[in-house]
């Protein structure tokens, strides 16, 4: 059985809960200490559970309180030597890091292997993750410029898949708040997947196989929950699977997918 939910996505902060094969993860750590504790809470999951966090990138909004939990949990923060030494990593606070190279595959846990898919991005070693066990496959995938022939092979045929859907491109063009510098990383290739993007990479990856979408990481100023449903809903029509947005300031549901 692995179970999934996304504690919180966006701009103000992200981190993921994976369940499976009896160990129990978090992707990303930032939201603050407080905030997971109390949504592993709400859908049923202690804090104490948690075997290892994961770790994408070193950006504030994906490393809020990475030290703070690592430490309070004595819980390893798996991640890149890179993304670990970047500058935005105080390495003197976390005591137990274990280094993969990106690329490359964490298998510490039986029956579970972790491939840390490189990505395009404004980061020192940014990656996406694919998880695999017992004939299903997790990915989750957020803070991308844009799709490469490596990210569309392996996120083909998920039965779950997490993926952005940051902006409309209108909506960051119209915006007020946003200056032209701050659009134009957004926009890049080495800035944010936009809702047509995210449609895109979705055509080319989901099959039958596919069970559940979730658009994660949308701007609250640069895009709209049904914007961005509408954007990939065409995708998925007359297939069984199920899609829905993750949100800031709320967990998503759990997930659940039976293993073989």
């Amino acid at each position: 059985m692995i179970e999934f939910s996304v504690l919180g996505s966006g701009s103000k902060g992200n981190s993921t809960f994976l369940e499976i094969n009896g160990h129990s993860f978090l992707f990303d750590c930032g939201l603050s200490c407080k905030q997971i504790e109390l949504r592993l809470e709400s859908i049923g999951k202690s804090p104490s559970s948690i075997d290892a966090i994961f770790l994408s990138h070193e950006h504030d909004d994906h490393i809020k309180s990475i030290h703070t939990f690592a430490r309070r949990y004595k819980v390893p923060v798996i991640t890149s030597e890179k993304t670990f030494k970047s500058g935005r990593l105080e390495e003197k606070k976390i005591k137990d890091a274990v280094f993969i190279k990106s690329g490359g595959f964490f298998s510490e846990f039986k029956g579970i292997d972790v491939f840390f898919m490189p990505i395009s991005h404004d980061a020192a070693d940014p990656v996406g993750f694919v998880v695999y066990s017992n004939g299903v496959k997790f990915a989750l995938v957020t803070d991308l410029g844009y799709v490469t022939e490596l990210v569309s092979h392996e996120l083909k045929d998920c039965d779950a898949l997490v993926v952005e859907s940051n902006h409309d491109p209108e909506l960051l063009k119209l915006s007020e708040k946003y200056p032209w510098e701050l659009k134009q990383r957004i926009a890049s290739r080495m800035g944010h997947l936009s809702n047509g993007d995210c449609a895109r990479l979705l055509e080319r990856t989901v099959s039958d196989k596919t069970r559940y979408v979730v658009l994660a990481h949308l701007s609250e100023e640069n895009n709209n929950p049904d914007i961005a449903l509408m954007s990939t809903a065409r995708v998925v029509r007359g297939m069984n699977i199920s899609i829905d947005v993750a949100k800031q300031g709320e967990p998503t549901p759990i997930y659940s997918i039976e293993t073989v």
